[in-house]
This record gives structure tokens, C-alpha cells and sequence, in this order.
């Protein structure tokens, strides 16, 4: 079994566009949630989630834009982007959004979840010391988490107790190995900020117990444009030429 793992998608529908086009062979998809804000088509993308073989749960910019989450942790232009968005939305759309948890379990010990296990919606996991907390914290084998838009992985060795880190800018390949642990990032699919523009998933392989890290172009200047003429700040548009 094949399960596709998507993240972050930010209402960007070339974006996701380009990455469904890509996957190939999947069985199942994964959303872990932000698949609204900063972007200029959140409707396209929800019923795009929708239209798929999938779980998905929610990111923080999708809990705010239905009002579970007060928008003032956000920035300016993450709640003018929340505003907009959420005027925008159809009914249904809506609906969908306000359904959705905050942390899935895949299959035995694999668990899925937005930010991280102790702060669904807010937490960053970005160094050792937070995933080390995490680790110690929480009984699980794989947790696949979003929110950083940075693709990479945390590995915990049981036998030495060492904490590793891997950077998949440029795509990449785990192996899951029996005596480790492992807190996985695949990225972001439509706002990726690890300095590679390109849309960023994953495929998690459960037969061969492997996760590979893809990165996919999309056309950007589109994205750019929807952006602009939407009214949305035109810095949520420049960005993505950067992956930044």
C-alpha cells in the first residue's frame, strides 16, 4: 500500500495541480491540514482534497478561517489572506473545514498531525531539542507533521538515544529502520520556504517501509497573478518565486 502525503497546500491550485498530476500509484491521501490561506483559490483546492481517496485534517489557517482559531497569532498578511478567504469560501466548502480533527492515526504506531503532538495547531518542530521533547514525550514509530513548509526528517536511534536530522530540499528517500523513531516533513505543497520553489509531498510505502520526498515545478507566475488581481498583499506573491 502506498499512501500519498500532502501538506500545506495554501489555496494554491497549480501547486496542487502539478503534484497530482506527479503522484503516481497512490492507494490513499493524507492532507495535514493549511489547505487554505495566503493563496487565491481556496474553494478549487478544498474540492480538489474532496474529490480524492483521503483523510485530512486541519491546519491552523483552516481552523482560523472558520473562527476556531482567534486570528491575532497571525501575521498581517496571514490574516488579511484569512479574512479574504473566509468570504470567499462556499458554503459547504465551509462545512468541510469546520469538520475536520486535528490529529489522525494511519495504522498502528503512524499518526499524523498539523504542528506537533502536544500543540496541534501552533507548534514548529524546527530543532533537535523540540523534536528530543517529543520523542520522550509521545509513543509512536512515524509522526508526519506540516505547518514549517520545510521537508525534512527527525530520526530517534533507541539503541544510542541520538537524534538525527535530514534536509529534503531537493527531495529525498527514509528508510524505516526497526530500532528508530521518526517525526517526517514532507513539505509544503504550495508554499514551500526551504529555498526551493518547487511543490513539495511525499509518498509513504508501507510495503517496502520507505518515504520518499518529491519536489515537482509548477507555474508559478500563474499563482502570482491570481494573487495580485485577487487583492491579497502582493508579498504572499513574491514569496513563492523564492520558496521563502
Amino acid at each position: 500500500m502506498k499512501i500519498g502525503i500532502i501538506s500545506d497546500i495554501h489555496s494554491n491550485s497549480e501547486a496542487i495541480n502539478s503534484v497530482l498530476k506527479n503522484i503516481k500509484e497512490v492507494d490513499e491521501f493524507i492532507c495535514l491540514g493549511d489547505i487554505v490561506g495566503y493563496g487565491a483559490d481556496p474553494n478549487y483546492c478544498i474540492e480538489k482534497i474532496k474529490d480524492l481517496n483521503y483523510r485530512c485534517i486541519g491546519g491552523n489557517h483552516d481552523f482560523a478561517v472558520v473562527g476556531k482559531l482567534d486570528i491575532n497569532y497571525f501575521n498581517y498578511n496571514a490574516r488579511a489572506a484569512i479574512l479574504w478567504t473566509s468570504l470567499q469560501l462556499k458554503k459547504e466548502n465551509l462545512n468541510f473545514l469546520l469538520n475536520l480533527e486535528k490529529k489522525i492515526e494511519l495504522e498502528d504506531n503512524v499518526f499524523a498531525v498539523h504542528g506537533s503532538p502536544q500543540n496541534p495547531l501552533l507548534e514548529y518542530i524546527l530543532d533537535k531539542d523540540t523534536a528530543s521533547l517529543i520523542f520522550s514525550k509521545f509513543d509512536f514509530k512515524i509522526y508526519f507533521v506540516g505547518h514549517s513548509h520545510l521537508a525534512g526528517c527527525f530520526s530517534f536511534n533507541e539503541n544510542d538515544n541520538r537524534i538525527d536530522y535530514m534536509n529534503f530540499r531537493n527531495g529525498g528517500y527514509i528508510e524505516i529502520i526497526k530500532n528508530k523513531r521518526y517525526i517526517i516533513n514532507c513539505g509544503s505543497v504550495g508554499q514551500p520556504r526551504d529555498g526551493n520553489p518547487q511543490a513539495s509531498y511525499g509518498i509513504y510505502d508501507l510495503k517496502y517501509n520507505a518515504v520518499n520526498i518529491y519536489r515537482v515545478s509548477y507555474p508559478i507566475n500563474l499563482t502570482q497573478d491570481k494573487i495580485i488581481n485577487a487583492g491579497l498583499p502582493k508579498s504572499l506573491a513574491d514569496r513563492l518565486s523564492y520558496g521563502r
